[in-house]
């Protein structure tokens, strides 16, 4: 039924994934190594219907997921177009509004101060000192003021997790899926591209629909700090070097605009 061929993911010591073939049709195999985020990934295709590759068959005790193979390359690794990014603010925003509201989660702030607890202590001997502080005191600042409106978000939204045929946008991978406001799902993108490419910035934008509100331009200011410095930590602890270097470089940047 189920036949498993070579490796296709990302060597990155976690989730594998592999192309196959599914009752004699092609399919991708994703085998998880942690069950939460297996939990995360099969809400996702849930909650999301339409909008993310087929679910043809999972498995709860191996942490497996059979997915439908859709036509389109990794986003990644082809010229990044405002078409693209068009429609991947499009797509976002049909996320954004398919999740049932209210949510069966918090608002996302229980999920950043546990990231805080995690990243900050790892990042310390790592960055600067100074820098690590400044981003703690924002982000901690952050945490006990209101939060914008909650939606259920991709949790990692950037182009290696786009298929694109020139004319269509899959969004795949929902093992970070969880609650928090919307523009926790651009602040990595952000901190990747947007930030020096003002026209797929406008693009996106034009996709998602909508202008970002003042509380949630400051959120995200704020959130692209952090960001930055875990995926940093990440990147480091996953012997990224020219990634650690990219978000080192970022928050340097970011902070020194903040003074």
């Amino acid at each position: 039924m189920l036949e498993v061929g070579e490796s296709i993911g990302w060597n990155h010591g976690e989730a594998q994934v592999y192309a196959a073939r599914w009752k004699g049709r092609p399919a991708v195999l994703k085998r998880h190594a942690k069950r939460h985020k297996y939990a995360r990934e099969i809400y996702g295709y849930f909650t999301w219907p339409g909008f993310l590759p087929r679910l043809l068959f999972a498995d709860a005790e191996r942490l497996e997921l059979v997915l439908e193979r859709v036509e389109g390359e990794c986003a990644l690794a082809l010229l990044q177009t405002e078409e693209m990014y068009r429609a991947a603010g499009a797509a976002l925003r049909r996320l954004h509004d398919a999740a049932p509201l209210p949510l069966a989660f918090d608002d996302g702030r229980a999920d950043l101060r546990r990231l805080v607890e995690s990243f900050i202590p790892r990042a310390a001997g790592l960055l600067d000192e100074g820098q690590v502080s400044r981003v703690e005191g924002m982000t901690r600042e952050l945490l006990a003021a209101p939060f914008p409106p909650t939606v259920l978000r991709h949790g990692d939204y950037t182009a290696r997790n786009w298929l694109w045929d020139g004319a269509r946008l899959t969004v795949i991978d929902t093992e970070h899926a969880r609650p928090g406001p919307a523009v926790l799902d651009i602040a990595k993108l952000d901190n990747k591209v947007l930030w020096q490419r003002p026209e797929l910035r406008r693009a996106f934008q034009q996709g998602y629909g909508r202008e970002w509100s003042a509380g949630e331009q400051h959120f995200l200011h704020v959130i692209r700090h952090f960001d930055a410095l875990t995926l940093a930590v990440w990147c480091h602890e996953h012997q990224d070097r020219a990634g650690f270097e990219q978000m080192r470089d970022a928050l340097a940047r970011l902070l020194s605009q903040a003074r």
